[in-house]
């Protein structure tokens, strides 16, 4: 089954959206090598070591894998989030996105308002919103099958 998500970018909000429902709450992927990620970008974060279901059960990966416990409920949280009224909703908001543009999972993700680095992403994405978009370029050009 082919699924297709879609989300409403996060510099359109006040507060970030929580990462998959939180890190390591609910959801879970396990990619065709056997790698098991608490979200699908998540190997994008430096440091953090992901196992295998060919080496170690789901269900140890799931409770007691360093990954999975790395980002789980607030104690990892520095300020702001450490003392936001929305921390146990909203989770701290994405750890790829805080380590994709802070360079830190455990900094504050910068779609929230709190953030220090909020104005500066807002920015981004406002000079990015002016530009045209890019054609769209296939990973394997096919052949014309009218001229072979």
């Amino acid at each position: 089954m082919l699924v297709i998500d879609f989300v409403v970018p996060d510099y359109y909000a006040r507060r970030p959206k929580p990462c998959m429902g939180g890190w390591g709450r609910g959801i879970i992927t396990v990619t065709p090598s056997g790698r098991v990620l608490p979200c699908h970008a998540a190997q994008t974060i430096d440091g953090l070591v992901f196992e295998n279901v060919r080496d170690r059960s789901l269900r140890e990966i799931w409770s007691k894998s360093a990954a999975f416990q790395a980002f789980r409920a607030t104690a990892w949280m520095r300020e702001p989030c450490r003392s936001c009224q929305f921390r146990e909703l909203d989770w701290g908001g994405c750890r790829c996105q805080a380590f994709a543009f802070t360079g830190s999972a455990a900094n504050a993700d910068p779609a929230c308002d709190k953030s220090s680095f909020h104005a500066a992403f807002a920015d981004v994405a406002q000079a990015g919103s002016g530009r045209p978009a890019e054609a769209f370029t296939f990973r394997r050009p096919r052949p014309d099958r009218r001229t072979g």
